[in-house]
């Protein structure tokens, strides 16, 4: 898998959060970089969405994934804490 196809979409690239985390392809440090792109496009896309220009994250389902990245975020630090 191509580490900068994964960071212009993940969510194409991975489908869910959860992919990217159990991935064996990157590192931790990789699926943190890829993770925290994906929650910068969300957050773009919620601003977007509180512009009145809403896109497809509008229906609530974009606050689902947020959570689901910043979740998945938390387990690989934990993961890499001693």
């Amino acid at each position: 898998m191509n580490f900068a196809k994964a960071m212009k979409n993940p969510s194409a690239t991975f489908g869910t959060p959860e992919a990217v985390e159990a991935s064996t392809e990157f590192t931790n440090e990789q699926k943190r970089a890829i993770l925290r792109q994906w929650k910068d496009q969300l957050d773009h896309l919620q601003s977007t969405s509180n512009e009145s220009m809403l896109g497809p994250e509008s229906n609530g389902s974009g606050a689902e994934c947020m959570r689901r990245v910043v979740n998945a975020l938390i387990r690989l630090d934990d993961a890499d804490s001693p």
